[in-house]
């Protein structure tokens, strides 16, 4: 099982790394840290971006409701149980998939304190190691 830590740490680095503590952005107004586009239009609408990797930007009621989808993911990717995040991944290649820009992963990379080589299999793991040690 994945710890908490874990979760809250990569899900911090990916809302840092996606701008959302900068006013204006798109991740602020949509109240989504992860600029998730996964569950479409909830009622709010989206904000569609622009550039060669735009997409419809999930529009969330709260904060809270977008920390909680975005927490999901991460639970989903690290667990092994995303169909588009697979174990196998390196954090640069989740980076392609999430933005399509690689200083995404170094940011998420930097901030979790790895490698952009780690992959998905290798951070959970440890995660568990460090559970078990504790």
């Amino acid at each position: 099982m994945i710890s908490e830590e874990l979760l809250d740490k990569f899900c911090e680095a990916i809302a840092r790394a996606e701008g959302f503590y900068e006013a204006g952005t798109v991740p602020r107004r949509s109240n989504n840290p992860g600029d998730l586009t996964d569950e479409g239009d909830k009622g709010l609408g989206t904000i569609q971006t622009e550039g060669p990797n735009g997409a419809k930007i999930t529009i969330y009621a709260t904060p809270a409701d977008g920390w909680a989808a975005l927490r999901r993911k991460v639970r989903r990717m690290l667990s092994g149980a995303s169909h588009t995040y697979t174990l196998d991944l390196t954090l640069m290649e989740c980076g392609l998939k999430w933005s399509g820009d690689p200083a995404w992963a170094r940011n998420v990379a930097v901030a979790l304190g790895l490698d952009t080589r780690a992959t998905l299999a290798e951070i959970a793991a440890a995660d568990l190691k460090g559970q078990q040690e504790a």
